[in-house]
């Protein structure tokens, strides 16, 4: 049955209620947060910052009393394309003037800094999707919604409609689990009319040939669904007013503020930790 479990594959994307310090922040506050130490981690140059980025996305997902099993499987699902590119950074790298040769055969020659760099590249990859699966927990999908929009708000001095904006953005982030679920249901009712999903792993034509009559179902059945949602928005009056109104009010305390400072303070020593 493992062959069908494409939503186990998604670990990122689903919120998980709870009471813990993240659960109780202000949506703003939590947006922001995630978003400078996301920044920080994508442009820090640093093997030490990016470790610390690792360490902080387990101690969250520890403080959140959230499982981080399925950011993991969502690593060990892309690890061979992770794999590849690992290899490629290695033997495919231009060495500076101050690279050192480590091992040379025939063509082949790996040097200190192309190693570097390929570490690198894999604590950023760890280090985001921890992060991102993190966010997703613990930020759900009303406090997304209207936390971006306050955030954004400023914007619509320039004539931008944040409102509709951030449900695009919503939209498009939560429609990865019913994807999944999607596809795990056009799997299995093939599978039930006799296509031979466990002779997929003989190779990567035998595998392309299962993967292709989803394409067709997967396609008409996501537009269907886009259809129902925007039937189903347009019967609730959305984006009749251009004004909305929340029933959820958010206030700002003093624990909000000390939590913002402290992400600053994290994203900076991420940035700024020595080699």
């Amino acid at each position: 049955m493992q062959s069908f479990e494409y939503l186990r594959a998604i670990g990122i994307g689903y919120y998980v209620p709870g009471t813990s310090y993240l659960h109780q922040r202000d949506a703003r506050i939590k947006i922001l947060f995630f978003v400078a130490l996301i920044l920080a981690l994508t442009f820090t140059t640093s093997l030490s910052g990016l470790l610390l980025g690792v360490l902080l996305g387990l101690l969250g997902f520890w403080l959140a009393h959230i499982s981080v099993l399925p950011s993991l499987r969502t690593m060990r699902n892309v690890l061979p394309f992770i794999l590849l590119l690992f290899i490629l950074q290695l033997f495919l790298y231009r060495p500076a003037q101050q690279s050192t040769l480590l091992w040379e055969w025939q063509f082949l020659h790996l040097y200190d800094t192309a190693l570097t760099n390929a570490v690198r590249m894999v604590l950023r990859f760890v280090a985001l999707v921890l992060m991102l699966g993190l966010m997703t927990s613990v930020v759900s999908t009303l406090e997304m919604n209207h936390g971006l929009e306050l955030i954004l708000r400023p914007l619509r001095v320039v004539g931008i409609r944040t409102d509709s904006l951030v449900m695009v953005l919503q939209i498009m982030l939560r429609f990865l689990p019913l994807l999944a679920i999607r596809m795990e249901q056009i799997a299995k009712s093939q599978a039930s009319r006799g296509a031979a999903w466990d002779k997929g792993h003989g190779g990567v034509i035998n595998r392309i040939r299962l993967v292709l009559p989803l394409i067709v179902p997967l396609f008409l059945s996501t537009l269907e669904q886009a259809e129902r949602t925007a039937d189903a928005m347009l019967c609730r009056a959305y984006g009749m007013q251009p004004e909305r109104s929340h029933y959820y009010e958010y206030h700002v305390n003093g624990k909000d503020v000390v939590f913002i400072m402290a992400g600053a303070m994290l994203a900076a020593c991420v940035i700024t930790f020595p080699f």
